[in-house]
Protein backbone atom coordinates (compact mmCIF):
# COMPACT_ATOMS: atom_id res chain seq x y z
CA UNK A 1 0.00 0.00 0.00
CA UNK A 2 1.54 3.71 -0.93
CA UNK A 3 1.47 5.49 2.26
CA UNK A 4 1.78 9.19 1.90
CA UNK A 5 2.95 11.27 5.33
CA UNK A 6 0.93 14.42 5.70
CA UNK A 7 2.19 15.22 8.71
CA UNK A 8 3.92 13.52 11.49
CA UNK A 9 0.60 13.12 13.14
CA UNK A 10 -0.95 11.35 10.11
CA UNK A 11 0.41 9.60 7.42
CA UNK A 12 -2.38 7.90 4.97
CA UNK A 13 -2.69 6.10 1.88
CA UNK A 14 -2.77 7.15 -1.57
CA UNK A 15 -6.19 4.97 -2.17
CA UNK A 16 -8.07 6.43 0.89
CA UNK A 17 -6.65 10.29 -0.34
CA UNK A 18 -7.04 10.19 -4.06
CA UNK A 19 -9.74 7.99 -5.44
CA UNK A 20 -12.07 10.73 -4.61
CA UNK A 21 -11.16 13.62 -6.57
CA UNK A 22 -8.80 15.95 -4.27
CA UNK A 23 -10.00 20.03 -3.79
CA UNK A 24 -7.16 21.92 -1.97
CA UNK A 25 -8.31 25.33 -1.15
CA UNK A 26 -6.99 27.90 0.70
CA UNK A 27 -6.43 31.76 0.45
CA UNK A 28 -3.14 33.00 -0.94
CA UNK A 29 0.39 31.93 0.55
CA UNK A 30 -2.00 29.78 3.13
CA UNK A 31 0.08 26.88 1.92
CA UNK A 32 -2.05 25.21 -0.89
CA UNK A 33 1.25 24.67 -3.31
CA UNK A 34 3.10 22.95 0.03
CA UNK A 35 0.55 20.40 0.34
CA UNK A 36 0.17 19.52 -3.35
CA UNK A 37 4.17 18.83 -3.67
CA UNK A 38 3.54 17.30 -0.40
CA UNK A 39 1.60 14.31 -2.00
CA UNK A 40 3.03 14.31 -5.27
CA UNK A 41 6.56 13.60 -3.61
CA UNK A 42 4.77 10.45 -1.64
CA UNK A 43 3.51 9.84 -4.86
CA UNK A 44 7.08 10.11 -7.07
CA UNK A 45 8.92 8.24 -4.18
CA UNK A 46 6.40 5.06 -4.36
CA UNK A 47 6.90 5.64 -8.90
CA UNK A 48 3.58 6.38 -8.97
CA UNK A 49 2.92 8.36 -12.51
CA UNK A 50 1.89 12.10 -11.56
CA UNK A 51 1.48 15.27 -14.14
CA UNK A 52 1.35 18.69 -13.57
CA UNK A 53 -0.52 20.79 -15.98
CA UNK A 54 1.83 24.48 -15.16
CA UNK A 55 0.25 27.34 -16.78
CA UNK A 56 2.42 29.75 -15.29
CA UNK A 57 5.91 28.11 -15.22
CA UNK A 58 6.58 27.86 -11.31
CA UNK A 59 7.51 23.90 -11.56
CA UNK A 60 10.45 23.49 -13.50
CA UNK A 61 13.02 23.16 -10.81
CA UNK A 62 11.66 20.30 -9.47
CA UNK A 63 13.62 17.72 -8.77
CA UNK A 64 12.76 14.14 -11.06
CA UNK A 65 10.95 16.26 -13.20
CA UNK A 66 10.44 15.94 -17.44
CA UNK A 67 10.05 19.49 -18.12
CA UNK A 68 8.16 19.73 -21.70
CA UNK A 69 8.23 23.26 -22.14
CA UNK A 70 5.36 24.21 -24.78
CA UNK A 71 6.93 26.11 -27.47
CA UNK A 72 10.67 25.50 -26.17
CA UNK A 73 11.74 21.76 -26.30
CA UNK A 74 7.81 20.46 -26.88
CA UNK A 75 5.14 21.62 -28.93
CA UNK A 76 1.54 20.15 -29.64
CA UNK A 77 1.16 18.36 -32.74
CA UNK A 78 -1.75 20.06 -34.21
CA UNK A 79 -2.24 17.23 -36.71
CA UNK A 80 -3.44 15.03 -33.75
CA UNK A 81 -6.49 17.66 -32.95
CA UNK A 82 -10.06 16.67 -33.59
CA UNK A 83 -12.57 18.68 -34.88
CA UNK A 84 -13.62 19.83 -31.25
CA UNK A 85 -10.31 20.94 -30.13
CA UNK A 86 -9.80 23.31 -33.09
CA UNK A 87 -13.33 24.75 -32.45
CA UNK A 88 -12.26 25.38 -28.88
CA UNK A 89 -8.30 26.48 -29.90
CA UNK A 90 -10.74 29.24 -32.54
CA UNK A 91 -13.37 29.87 -29.95
CA UNK A 92 -16.65 29.03 -32.01
CA UNK A 93 -19.33 28.69 -30.72
CA UNK A 94 -21.72 28.66 -33.33
CA UNK A 95 -22.91 25.35 -34.28
CA UNK A 96 -23.29 25.73 -38.55
CA UNK A 97 -19.45 27.28 -37.86
CA UNK A 98 -17.75 24.03 -36.02
CA UNK A 99 -19.09 22.75 -38.83
CA UNK A 100 -17.77 24.85 -41.42
CA UNK A 101 -14.43 24.59 -39.60
CA UNK A 102 -14.40 20.46 -39.52
CA UNK A 103 -15.01 20.63 -43.08
CA UNK A 104 -12.30 22.68 -43.71
CA UNK A 105 -9.85 21.01 -42.03
CA UNK A 106 -10.98 17.31 -43.72
CA UNK A 107 -11.06 19.32 -47.09
CA UNK A 108 -7.26 20.55 -46.80
CA UNK A 109 -6.19 17.06 -45.24
CA UNK A 110 -7.93 15.46 -49.12
CA UNK A 111 -6.18 18.36 -51.11
CA UNK A 112 -2.71 17.31 -49.25
CA UNK A 113 -3.11 13.77 -48.92
CA UNK A 114 -5.32 12.15 -51.50
CA UNK A 115 -4.86 15.02 -54.30
CA UNK A 116 -1.20 15.58 -53.50
CA UNK A 117 -1.60 19.15 -54.43
CA UNK A 118 -0.48 22.27 -52.51
CA UNK A 119 -2.90 24.91 -51.86
CA UNK A 120 -6.63 24.35 -50.97
CA UNK A 121 -9.57 22.02 -52.18
CA UNK A 122 -11.78 23.55 -54.66
CA UNK A 123 -15.33 22.21 -53.93
CA UNK A 124 -16.96 24.79 -56.48
CA UNK A 125 -18.32 22.35 -59.45
CA UNK A 126 -16.63 19.12 -58.26
CA UNK A 127 -19.26 16.57 -58.13
CA UNK A 128 -20.33 15.48 -55.01
CA UNK A 129 -19.26 11.77 -55.99
CA UNK A 130 -15.89 12.50 -56.75
CA UNK A 131 -15.65 14.31 -53.42
CA UNK A 132 -17.41 11.00 -51.48
CA UNK A 133 -14.27 9.26 -53.24
CA UNK A 134 -11.96 11.34 -51.57
CA UNK A 135 -13.17 10.63 -48.21
CA UNK A 136 -13.42 7.15 -48.40
CA UNK A 137 -9.69 6.96 -49.41
CA UNK A 138 -8.89 9.35 -46.36
CA UNK A 139 -8.16 6.97 -43.77
CA UNK A 140 -4.37 7.76 -43.66
CA UNK A 141 -2.62 11.40 -44.02
CA UNK A 142 0.39 11.65 -42.97
CA UNK A 143 1.25 14.77 -44.13
CA UNK A 144 0.63 17.60 -42.28
CA UNK A 145 -1.87 20.22 -43.42
CA UNK A 146 -0.94 23.92 -43.94
CA UNK A 147 -3.30 25.31 -41.52
CA UNK A 148 -2.81 28.84 -42.76
CA UNK A 149 -5.13 27.66 -45.60
CA UNK A 150 -8.18 27.55 -43.35
CA UNK A 151 -9.63 31.23 -44.05
CA UNK A 152 -9.00 30.85 -48.31
CA UNK A 153 -10.46 26.78 -47.65
CA UNK A 154 -13.39 28.07 -45.11
CA UNK A 155 -14.82 30.45 -48.27
CA UNK A 156 -14.83 26.78 -49.97
CA UNK A 157 -17.24 25.20 -47.69
CA UNK A 158 -20.10 27.60 -48.63
CA UNK A 159 -20.37 26.44 -51.79
CA UNK A 160 -24.00 25.82 -53.36
CA UNK A 161 -25.14 24.56 -56.14
CA UNK A 162 -27.49 26.63 -58.56
CA UNK A 163 -28.69 24.19 -61.09
CA UNK A 164 -26.57 21.24 -60.62
CA UNK A 165 -27.30 19.42 -57.36
CA UNK A 166 -24.90 16.64 -58.76
CA UNK A 167 -22.32 19.45 -57.84
CA UNK A 168 -20.94 20.32 -54.25
CA UNK A 169 -21.96 23.86 -55.83
CA UNK A 170 -21.49 26.14 -58.71
CA UNK A 171 -21.32 29.69 -56.73
CA UNK A 172 -20.47 30.77 -52.80
CA UNK A 173 -23.13 31.64 -50.62
CA UNK A 174 -21.65 35.16 -49.52
CA UNK A 175 -23.79 35.94 -47.10
CA UNK A 176 -23.01 32.92 -45.08
CA UNK A 177 -19.40 32.91 -45.65
CA UNK A 178 -19.37 36.55 -44.32
CA UNK A 179 -20.48 35.27 -41.19
CA UNK A 180 -16.79 33.73 -40.88
CA UNK A 181 -15.16 36.63 -40.84
CA UNK A 182 -14.39 37.36 -37.28
CA UNK A 183 -13.62 33.55 -37.10
CA UNK A 184 -11.08 34.55 -39.93
CA UNK A 185 -9.32 37.23 -38.26
CA UNK A 186 -9.04 35.30 -35.01
CA UNK A 187 -7.63 32.42 -37.07
CA UNK A 188 -4.99 34.95 -38.69
CA UNK A 189 -3.88 36.50 -36.41
CA UNK A 190 -2.96 33.59 -34.27
CA UNK A 191 -1.22 31.65 -36.58
CA UNK A 192 0.79 35.03 -37.42
CA UNK A 193 2.26 34.98 -33.95
CA UNK A 194 5.49 33.47 -33.74
CA UNK A 195 4.66 32.21 -30.46
CA UNK A 196 1.49 29.93 -31.50
CA UNK A 197 3.35 28.66 -34.43
CA UNK A 198 6.16 27.53 -31.76
CA UNK A 199 3.77 26.09 -29.41
CA UNK A 200 2.38 24.59 -32.88
CA UNK A 201 5.18 23.41 -34.19
CA UNK A 202 4.37 25.46 -37.98
CA UNK A 203 6.95 27.09 -40.13
CA UNK A 204 8.58 30.17 -38.50
CA UNK A 205 7.22 33.72 -40.04
CA UNK A 206 9.11 35.88 -38.26
CA UNK A 207 12.96 35.53 -38.07
CA UNK A 208 13.50 37.40 -35.29
CA UNK A 209 11.05 35.45 -32.75
CA UNK A 210 12.80 33.60 -30.21
CA UNK A 211 14.97 30.83 -30.47
CA UNK A 212 13.66 27.28 -29.68
CA UNK A 213 15.63 24.19 -28.55
CA UNK A 214 16.89 21.88 -31.90
CA UNK A 215 15.22 18.84 -29.89
CA UNK A 216 11.70 19.26 -29.41
CA UNK A 217 9.33 16.42 -28.20
CA UNK A 218 5.57 16.49 -29.04
CA UNK A 219 3.87 16.38 -25.92
CA UNK A 220 1.07 14.12 -27.05
CA UNK A 221 3.88 11.76 -26.91
CA UNK A 222 4.83 12.62 -23.46
CA UNK A 223 1.36 12.06 -22.49
CA UNK A 224 0.86 8.84 -23.74
CA UNK A 225 4.09 7.80 -22.84
CA UNK A 226 3.24 8.55 -18.90
CA UNK A 227 -0.46 7.30 -19.24
CA UNK A 228 0.97 3.92 -20.14
CA UNK A 229 3.81 3.31 -18.00
CA UNK A 230 5.78 3.23 -14.91
CA UNK A 231 7.58 6.96 -14.85
CA UNK A 232 10.86 5.61 -13.13
CA UNK A 233 9.92 8.15 -9.96
CA UNK A 234 9.59 10.91 -12.51
CA UNK A 235 6.90 13.69 -12.50
CA UNK A 236 6.06 15.19 -15.90
CA UNK A 237 5.40 19.32 -15.97
CA UNK A 238 3.76 20.86 -19.19
CA UNK A 239 4.73 24.13 -19.21
CA UNK A 240 2.28 25.98 -20.64
CA UNK A 241 3.72 29.75 -19.50
CA UNK A 242 3.63 30.33 -23.17
CA UNK A 243 0.57 32.19 -23.21
CA UNK A 244 0.64 33.55 -19.83
CA UNK A 245 0.25 36.84 -20.55
CA UNK A 246 -3.20 35.60 -22.29
CA UNK A 247 -5.82 34.15 -19.86
CA UNK A 248 -8.33 33.28 -22.76
CA UNK A 249 -5.85 31.58 -24.51
CA UNK A 250 -4.17 29.89 -21.57
CA UNK A 251 -7.48 28.25 -20.66
CA UNK A 252 -7.80 26.79 -23.78
CA UNK A 253 -4.63 25.60 -23.87
CA UNK A 254 -5.12 23.75 -20.23
CA UNK A 255 -8.26 22.55 -21.68
CA UNK A 256 -6.50 21.36 -24.96
CA UNK A 257 -4.01 19.41 -22.82
CA UNK A 258 -6.53 17.70 -20.44
CA UNK A 259 -8.96 16.78 -22.95
CA UNK A 260 -5.80 15.11 -24.70
CA UNK A 261 -4.90 13.18 -21.77
CA UNK A 262 -8.58 12.18 -20.83
CA UNK A 263 -8.73 10.92 -24.74
CA UNK A 264 -5.26 8.74 -24.44
CA UNK A 265 -6.47 6.71 -21.19
CA UNK A 266 -9.47 6.24 -22.85
CA UNK A 267 -7.48 4.75 -26.19
CA UNK A 268 -5.11 2.99 -23.93
CA UNK A 269 -5.24 -1.35 -23.69
CA UNK A 270 -3.14 -1.14 -20.90
CA UNK A 271 -2.50 1.68 -18.92
CA UNK A 272 -1.29 2.90 -15.28
CA UNK A 273 -2.86 5.55 -12.51
CA UNK A 274 -2.19 8.77 -12.70
CA UNK A 275 -2.59 11.62 -10.73
CA UNK A 276 -2.81 14.90 -12.48
CA UNK A 277 -2.02 18.62 -10.26
CA UNK A 278 -3.39 21.49 -11.76
CA UNK A 279 -2.36 24.30 -9.27
CA UNK A 280 -4.29 27.61 -9.11
CA UNK A 281 -7.02 26.39 -11.02
CA UNK A 282 -9.38 29.11 -10.72
CA UNK A 283 -7.14 31.37 -13.81
CA UNK A 284 -7.95 28.79 -16.18
CA UNK A 285 -11.36 27.21 -15.44
CA UNK A 286 -13.84 28.34 -18.31
CA UNK A 287 -17.10 29.28 -17.12
CA UNK A 288 -18.71 28.83 -20.63
CA UNK A 289 -19.63 25.70 -21.76
CA UNK A 290 -18.00 23.80 -18.77
CA UNK A 291 -19.20 20.45 -19.21
CA UNK A 292 -17.06 20.18 -22.54
CA UNK A 293 -13.90 21.45 -21.06
CA UNK A 294 -10.63 19.27 -19.97
CA UNK A 295 -10.56 19.80 -16.50
CA UNK A 296 -14.36 19.01 -15.99
CA UNK A 297 -14.66 15.67 -18.24
CA UNK A 298 -11.58 14.19 -15.90
CA UNK A 299 -13.25 15.03 -13.35
CA UNK A 300 -16.33 13.33 -14.39
CA UNK A 301 -15.27 10.74 -16.12
CA UNK A 302 -11.09 10.26 -15.56
CA UNK A 303 -11.78 7.91 -11.99
CA UNK A 304 -12.93 4.77 -13.55
CA UNK A 305 -9.88 5.28 -16.28
CA UNK A 306 -7.21 5.12 -13.35
CA UNK A 307 -7.11 9.13 -13.91
CA UNK A 308 -7.48 11.08 -10.41
CA UNK A 309 -7.35 15.24 -10.29
CA UNK A 310 -5.80 16.94 -7.71
CA UNK A 311 -6.65 21.12 -8.02
CA UNK A 312 -5.67 23.83 -6.32
CA UNK A 313 -7.58 27.39 -6.21
CA UNK A 314 -7.95 30.19 -4.02
CA UNK A 315 -11.57 29.50 -2.90
CA UNK A 316 -14.43 27.22 -3.24
CA UNK A 317 -16.38 30.26 -5.14
CA UNK A 318 -14.22 29.89 -8.18
CA UNK A 319 -15.82 26.68 -8.86
CA UNK A 320 -19.10 26.33 -10.36
CA UNK A 321 -21.27 23.57 -8.43
CA UNK A 322 -21.62 21.20 -10.70
CA UNK A 323 -17.65 20.90 -10.97
CA UNK A 324 -17.20 21.38 -7.28
CA UNK A 325 -19.63 18.74 -6.47
CA UNK A 326 -17.59 15.90 -8.54
CA UNK A 327 -14.55 16.32 -5.77
CA UNK A 328 -14.79 13.89 -2.87
CA UNK A 329 -12.23 14.81 -0.52
CA UNK A 330 -11.13 18.21 0.40
CA UNK A 331 -7.39 19.30 2.23
CA UNK A 332 -8.67 23.16 3.32
CA UNK A 333 -6.48 25.73 4.06
CA UNK A 334 -7.17 29.25 5.22
CA UNK A 335 -10.60 30.71 3.90
CA UNK A 336 -11.63 33.85 4.89
CA UNK A 337 -15.39 34.78 4.13
CA UNK A 338 -18.26 33.50 5.07
CA UNK A 339 -19.58 33.24 1.89
CA UNK A 340 -16.62 30.64 0.93
CA UNK A 341 -17.41 28.60 3.60
CA UNK A 342 -21.28 28.34 2.88
CA UNK A 343 -19.74 26.11 -0.58
CA UNK A 344 -18.87 23.57 2.00
CA UNK A 345 -22.04 22.32 3.93
CA UNK A 346 -20.37 19.78 5.52
CA UNK A 347 -17.57 21.66 6.86
CA UNK A 348 -19.79 24.41 8.87
CA UNK A 349 -19.53 23.08 12.15
CA UNK A 350 -15.67 23.64 11.90
CA UNK A 351 -15.55 27.34 10.17
CA UNK A 352 -14.15 29.20 12.79
CA UNK A 353 -11.21 26.79 13.07
CA UNK A 354 -10.96 26.94 9.35
CA UNK A 355 -10.51 30.92 9.26
CA UNK A 356 -8.36 30.97 12.17
CA UNK A 357 -6.14 28.20 10.50
CA UNK A 358 -1.91 29.17 10.76
CA UNK A 359 0.03 28.84 7.03
CA UNK A 360 0.68 25.80 6.41
CA UNK A 361 -2.60 23.79 8.49
CA UNK A 362 -5.82 22.06 6.82
CA UNK A 363 -8.88 20.54 7.61
CA UNK A 364 -8.44 17.32 5.82
CA UNK A 365 -12.62 16.11 5.18
CA UNK A 366 -14.25 13.95 2.50
CA UNK A 367 -16.06 10.34 2.08
CA UNK A 368 -13.11 8.65 3.38
CA UNK A 369 -12.82 10.81 6.67
CA UNK A 370 -15.51 10.75 9.10
CA UNK A 371 -14.40 12.72 11.43
CA UNK A 372 -12.39 16.00 9.94
CA UNK A 373 -8.52 16.35 10.80
CA UNK A 374 -6.61 19.28 11.24
CA UNK A 375 -3.09 19.15 10.11
CA UNK A 376 0.38 20.44 10.14
CA UNK A 377 1.27 19.76 6.46
CA UNK A 378 4.69 18.06 6.46
CA UNK A 379 7.18 20.67 4.14
CA UNK A 380 9.35 18.40 1.43
CA UNK A 381 11.97 20.46 1.37
CA UNK A 382 13.53 18.89 -1.52
CA UNK A 383 10.26 19.84 -3.77
CA UNK A 384 11.25 23.30 -4.80
CA UNK A 385 8.59 25.64 -6.65
CA UNK A 386 8.59 29.42 -7.21
CA UNK A 387 5.42 30.18 -5.45
CA UNK A 388 6.97 32.16 -2.13
CA UNK A 389 5.67 35.17 -1.41
CA UNK A 390 8.54 38.01 -2.38
CA UNK A 391 9.98 39.18 0.93
CA UNK A 392 10.73 43.22 0.58
CA UNK A 393 14.06 42.98 3.43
Amino acid sequence: MISIPLSKQLTISADDLLQQHLLILGATGSGKSTSAMTILHGLMSANQTTMIIDPTGEYQHLPNAVIAKLGYNAYIDYEQLTGDDFNLLFGVTDVDMQEKLVDALTSLKIQKNIIGQPGIYKKINRPWQDFEEDIKRLYHYPQPVDISLLPEQLRQEYAIPVDDFDLIGQEIDEIGFKKCLPLIRRIKRLINQPRFQHLFHMPITDETSAAVTEMQTDVMYLLRLFASHKSDHKILVIDCSIFTDNLELGKVLVSLLTTALLREKQQLKHSVLVTVLIDEAHRYLMADHLETTGIFRIAREGRKLGLFLMVTTQSPLDLAPQLLGQFGHYLVHQLNTASELAQLPVLQEYAQQIVHENIGQALLAGNNFVTPQLLNIQMVAEMNHQTATPKFF
